[in-house]
């Protein structure tokens, strides 16, 4: 404990003469400016003590300081108060002892103490209370010239022989302050038996509308924490104490906490809610009857959930025509069953919350939604017959996808990402990504003044399109290409250089700060990485780590944004997830990490880039990995998640880009052509790497999802691959990869489609030739086979198939499909269906799928240079 004290005080030190020199810049006389007062902090409280009446005669509490200087940081004083109950402390603080104010300090260690000595030979049963206030006064500082800290209340307890000795409290609930509908962190209490005695405490938690020890409401479990509930909360100032008990022999003793405050401010304005349940697509069959819709959602702050349906001419959930009355969380349509049609619906969510200053509601809109009437299909011929076997299984079963999305770079060369783009791209109802990768500048050692410069240049909209994507429920990851240089072995922001060990505190704090503003400017992220490419010297901005450096990093720095929120998938986390390296190639590098239990703990998400060793993958026991350490639960990637529960550690693949590389290929590069390409990508990290998703090098640019009016691209317009990306995006993302058994496409030299590289984590064999012309295994730009992948949700209610016929970018290779029949699981039938194509003709326009009279199987034309999303619902 002391050497971390130490550690960060010298961390403090170190900041202040930063800034200080930083200051000097621009200080015409040259002289620092003044340091601001430090408030004193307490390294040993005061511990209380329980005792029989006679065993001692008096008792001693004890404060400790450690590594104060008096010299640089102030003076300190100290005073000790006493009171006889609760209710003294609450109404007047108890009352001075006069003349316990002693103080001894170690100039070696810098180290401290007060001590009060207590005289309790007259003391009858019962429990005395006493604190100190530590004062520290310094005439130089900048701000104010005193500061002021309260040590802990000890207590000092007598029983009467015979009696159990009454608990020992070591640390009191502490008072908190929270907006309202924000995280609560659960209250807690430390107590123990004294003198070291077995058995275990009961607890007992009282909330109370005033800081009182009487009328309180006898709440929560028998634990020594307790999450505070909303439902008990109200604006301003609540109240919880506890009760420890301890029995021996049918005889009990008890001990009570001082009262916590859990003070709760107004809110700024509504939260949108979230939606827990989304309606989902229906099918009916000319001339049977209709069935209801369902949303549900709730109130990400406390509010109230109403709803609102709206009837559509498009898959939109924006734009609709309100439906009078409907304010359910069902609706059955009023449409004719008699002939075929498709008609769309969506849903408003509201949330309304008057413990808010400003705007009191809030709204989510649900998915867009199709009800289709149609005609059953009769047995159809098909040249590709797939079957899905059971998603149930262990063995049918392959990683969670996360997501898609793309990078929004801040260096000055690349074009700016506007918030029109940003919408376009993560709009549900438009491109409908939710990953977005962003770049922690290193342009000084304070990250809030490098964002507020770029935010006042070239780079306005960094905050902002960061809410976007919160809105929509995305995730945002934030990666440094370096620390700032001061921390380097190159005292450069370039690659050639390494972070120097005695600089992890500053930059773990760095990344902390970064965090935080991002949280405090409301744009928080889900997830920071340590670096960009460890294992590549870059000319522009870089640093390396080796991987024993990262393991070493995590070691010392351990779970580095502990106590900041994040935010992901709609709703706010506990923490920003923390990521190892992003390697340029081979995941290998983060071998080492997850081989020290230790350092895995702390690491809670993988990254890697396709460049160069594509297919090295860390499912791969090739990939260095000591033999045998990836099979089953046990294995490298397998660790607990904050439930205890055993989980995979995801592997994001964050960053690739390929283009055509000269000015005069780059025009072909936003053709519909030049398309499987990217699509060839795609299919490598989600089919044959087994991750969980797909973030593409610059989002805006010619070459990648929105054109950024060069070489033949319109500023803000989306692109082929944006679309590409967009049948991935918004068919498959938050659901499971699952087995196929693919039959067809003999003729092209096909055959049975080999078995997929992965189930649930463990290797299985290849099956079938790696040449066949459909969902081969060869890792090739230009490979123009037949690709179709299967997923479905978590419950299993929806299945997805992405279905694609690539060609050459020149124009030559690919084959013709056909009709693909796809047969569901057994227990699964087609109740819904929406369905959408992508070619040369057009891009992502609807698209009618054919279902058999019993719903067991649908039937998808695909043909040559065309892309087909299909979403089943049961």
């Amino acid at each position: 404990m002391k050497k971390i004290n130490l550690v960060m005080a010298l961390i403090g030190l170190t900041l202040s003469a930063m800034l200080v020199f930083s200051g000097c810049e621009q200080l015409s006389t040259g002289e620092p400016p003044p340091r601001n007062i430090v408030k004193p902090f307490v390294s040993i409280q005061p511990k209380s003590v329980s005792h029989h009446i006679g065993d001692v005669s008096s008792v001693q509490l004890k404060i400790i300081i450690w590594d104060w200087n008096q010299e640089e940081e102030g003076q300190l004083s100290f005073q000790w108060y006493t009171f006889d109950t609760i209710e003294q402390y609450i109404d007047s603080g108890g009352k001075m002892i006069a003349g316990e104010t002693n103080m001894s300090y170690d100039s070696a260690s810098h180290d401290t103490t007060s001590v009060l000595d207590i005289d309790v030979s007259g003391q009858t049963a019962g429990t005395k209370y006493y604190y100190v206030v530590i004062t520290n006064t310094n005439p130089e500082a900048g701000d104010k010239t005193t500061d002021v800290t309260r040590s802990e209340v000890a207590a000092v307890s007598l029983s009467n022989p015979g009696d159990p000795l009454i608990p020992v409290i070591l640390r009191n609930p502490s008072d908190a302050t929270y907006t309202w509908g924000a995280i609560l962190n659960a209250l807690r209490v430390e107590a123990q038996k004294p003198g070291d005695k077995e058995g275990e405490l009961e607890y007992r938690w009282y909330f109370n509308r005033k800081r009182s020890m009487e009328g309180g409401t006898l709440t929560g479990e028998n634990q020594p924490s307790l999450l505070p509930d909303y439902e008990d909360l109200d604006l301003d100032n609540n109240y919880y104490y506890v009760e420890v008990i301890s029995s021996e022999n049918g005889k009990s003793a008890v001990a009570r906490s001082i009262p916590a405050s859990v003070f709760m401010e107004p809110g700024f304005r509504a939260l949108a809610p979230i939606i827990t349940i989304q309606p989902q697509d229906k099918l009916y069959f000319v001339g049977e009857t209709l069935g209801s819709l369902t949303v549900a959602g709730e109130s990400s702050d406390k509010g109230t959930i109403s709803y609102q349906w709206y009837s559509n001419t498009t898959a939109s959930s924006k734009g609709g025509t309100k439906i009078a009355g409907e304010t359910n969380a069902t609706y059955t349509p009023t449409i004719s069953n008699t002939s075929a049609n498709n008609y769309y619906y969506y849903a408003e969510v509201i949330n309304t919350n008057e413990k808010v200053k400003e705007e009191k509601t809030a709204t989510t809109a649900s998915k867009s939604v199709r009800v289709s009437i149609a005609n059953a299909a009769g047995e159809v011929a098909s040249n590709v017959k797939m079957t899905i076997p059971n998603p149930l299984l262990s063995e049918n079963r392959f990683q969670y996808i996360r997501g898609y999305g793309g990078m929004d770079v801040a260096w000055g060369n690349f074009p700016r990402t506007t918030r029109d783009d940003t919408e376009l791209m993560y709009d549900p109802d438009r491109l409908g990504y939710n990953m977005l990768r962003i770049m922690i500048r290193a342009d000084n050692v304070d990250p809030s003044e490098t964002i507020n410069m770029l935010v006042n240049s070239d780079r306005p909209d960094y905050y902002e399109n960061v809410k976007i994507v919160n809105k929509y429920g995305g995730y945002v990851a934030a990666s440094p290409w370096t620390p700032p240089k001061e921390w380097k072995s190159n005292n450069s922001i370039n690659g050639g250089g390494y972070l120097l060990p005695r600089y992890y505190d500053l930059f773990a704090q760095y990344l902390r700060n970064f965090a935080q503003n991002m949280y405090n400017n409301g744009a928080p992220i889900y997830c920071i990485s340590i670096s960009n490419e460890p294992n590549y010297v870059a000319g522009y901005d870089g640093c390396e780590w080796t991987p024993e450096e990262m393991r070493d990093f995590f070691l010392e720095q351990g779970h580095f944004t502990n106590g900041i929120r994040g935010y992901g998938g709609g709703k706010e986390i506990p923490t920003v997830l923390t990521m190892n390296g992003e390697s340029a190639n081979t995941p290998g590098i983060n071998i080492a990490a997850l081989e020290n239990s230790k350092s895995k703990a702390n690491i809670d998400v993988l990254a890697r880039h396709i460049y160069g060793e594509r297919r090295t993958n860390l499912w791969d026991v090739n990939s260095g990995i000591k033999s045998g350490t990836v099979a089953g639960n046990e294995g490298i990637l397998a660790k607990k998640d904050a439930d205890g529960n055993d989980v995979m550690m995801e592997i994001w693949m964050t960053e690739h880009n390929i283009n055509s590389a000269n000015a005069t290929g780059y025009y072909n590069d936003s053709t519909w052509n030049y398309v499987w390409r990217f699509m060839n990508d795609v299919d490598l990290v989600i089919r044959l790497n087994n991750e969980n998703a797909f973030v593409w090098w610059a989002s805006k640019r010619f070459y990648s999802m929105v054109g950024d009016g060069q070489f033949g691209t319109t500023d803000g317009a989306p692109l082929p691959r944006g679309w590409g990306l967009s049948h991935y995006a918004r068919f498959t993302t938050g659901m499971t990869r699952i087995a196929i058994n693919p039959v067809g496409l003999a003729a092209s030299g096909g055959g049975v489609s080999p078995a997929q590289t992965m189930r649930d984590g463990q290797q299985i064999s290849h099956v079938g030739r790696s040449a066949s012309k459909l969902n081969n295994v060869l890792d090739e730009p230009d490979n123009d086979a037949v690709r179709i992948t299967a997923f479905t949700s978590a419950d299993y209610n929806e299945i997805s198939v992405v279905l694609w016929a690539p060609i050459k970018a020149d124009g030559s290779g690919g084959c013709d499909p056909g009709i693909v029949e796809i047969a569901f699981p057994s227990g699964f039938t087609a109740h819904g269906v929406t369905a959408v194509i992508s070619n040369k003709e057009g891009l992502f326009r609807p698209y009618d799928v054919k279902i058999s009279s019993d719903r067991s199987k649908a039937y998808v034309e695909l043909g040559k240079n065309e892309l087909v999303s299909v979403k089943f619902s049961k």
